[in-house]
């Protein structure tokens, strides 16, 4: 008898799953094209901006020449990058350039078109100016030693622009998750140059398993393909277990004859019944999770849209919880864009869906069918709804969990 658990249950289950988080330290300087999450929180080694410094092109002038009608002798020329010797006293300023350190005894800056020449080095102001103009004091946007980022913050483009300016170098960070993945079944086909016989179909779903693992980081270390043969698929997931921390099969998690992943993965963990084996879910309900050794298995299913579904709203959210991206699931709420009529079961319904931002109100439309059997929707699915009750009207508010956005970038 298989062990039938809620969806909450479910999820509490297979978070608990979740293989540990290792730490690792990370050059910012360094190139990278994948986030990572910081493990610790990181300071600023030094000031920022780590001087006074000019926010305009224009003129350093004292503070007593600040309501000046008189001429201003110009006794420096300073720009980015340069330091001037020079001190300013009374009826002196100083020309200089943006993000240049101003001279001591500097009050503000202003602007070179504030200001008319009287000669070749001297100049009037042709406003007066308040103190301060234009100058962005030395650790007014951050002190040394002050955190720029906490721990959980996703290190990206955005973030190492941040830490780089303040002189940080090596940062504390979570270690990738390396994930494997094998596609079971005897219908599939691996190659597009090969032709479909009968009762084949076309290898798909590890496609998007992939590309969504890899743009949150994860080392995908291999994609097998192994026919409905137990032996076979059992060498291939023994394999895994200890060299990854994750290994997600698809295929085979239901009852059939030739359904052979639980019988599999209670071999390689060692227990007669996994922790979950199926979920009052639809669609997805055969859904599969154990430990083996160091390693997390997931069992999914082999159709393309039902395995869409369960790796979004089980898989996913514990492999980002190894990656230090522990956020809560359903957090955001869309109004829906049509009713939703349902017959009354106690599974939890995940309908496919596609949300849109609109005056800073968001909004989900269901994909017209919802079947397991039709794939070509997921072109266009950016979100999935989950649904507890049969009846739903138009604007109404539904929690969503966001897939990706619109030019294909996770949320």
């Amino acid at each position: 008898m298989r062990t039938i658990c809620t969806y909450d249950e479910a999820y509490a289950i297979a978070l608990s799953l979740a293989a540990p988080q290792g730490q690792t330290h990370q050059d910012v300087w360094a190139a990278s094209g994948t986030p990572t999450v910081l493990a610790d929180a990181v300071r600023a080694f030094v000031d920022l901006p780590p001087f006074h410094r000019a926010m305009m092109d224009g003129f350093a002038v004292h503070q007593d020449d600040l309501e000046s009608t008189e001429e201003l002798l110009v006794i420096d020329d300073i720009h980015a990058g340069e330091r001037s010797a020079s001190v300013i006293c009374p009826g002196t300023v100083v020309e200089i350039r943006t993000g240049a350190p101003v001279p001591p005894n500097t009050s503000a800056v202003v602007r070179k078109e504030w200001v008319e020449w009287t000669s070749e080095t001297s100049i009037r102001l042709l406003r007066q100016v308040a103190p301060g103009e234009s100058i962005q004091l030395q650790g007014e946007d951050a002190k040394a030693g002050d955190v720029l980022l906490a721990r959980g913050a996703v290190v990206d483009g955005q973030t190492r622009t941040v830490l780089r300016a303040a002189g940080v170098r090596n940062i504390p960070v979570f270690a990738p998750v390396r994930v494997a993945i094998v596609s079971t079944g005897s219908e599939l086909v691996t190659s597009a140059t090969s032709t479909l016989g009968a009762g084949q179909v076309y290898a798909a779903s590890d496609a998007f398993l992939q590309s969504t693992l890899r743009q949150l980081g994860v080392i995908v270390t291999d994609v097998t393909y192994i026919d409905d043969h137990p032996a076979r698929i059992e060498h291939a997931v023994s394999k895994y277990v200890d060299a990854v921390d994750y290994i997600l099969i698809t295929g085979g998690a239901s009852v059939g004859d030739t359904d052979y992943a639980t019988s599999v993965i209670r071999k390689v963990s060692g227990s007669p019944s996994l922790p979950i084996e199926r979920v009052w879910m639809r669609p997805g309900s055969p859904f599969l999770a154990a430990r083996a050794g160091s390693t997390t298995i997931f069992g999914m299913s082999g159709n393309p849209a039902a395995c869409f579904v369960q790796f979004h709203v089980l898989a996913l959210p514990v492999i980002r919880k190894s990656l230090g991206m522990d956020a809560p699931l359903f957090a955001d709420h869309a109004v829906l864009a049509e009713p939703i009529r349902l017959k009354p079961v106690k599974h939890v319904r995940f309908h496919r869906a596609t949300a849109s931002l609109s005056k800073s109100q968001l909004s989900v439309l269901p994909q017209a069918g919802q079947s397991s059997g039709l794939v070509t929707g997921l072109s266009n699915v950016n979100a999935i709804i989950r649904l507890d009750k049969q009846v739903y009207e138009r604007g109404e508010h539904v929690p969503v969990l966001l897939t990706k956005t619109a030019n294909g970038r996770l949320f």
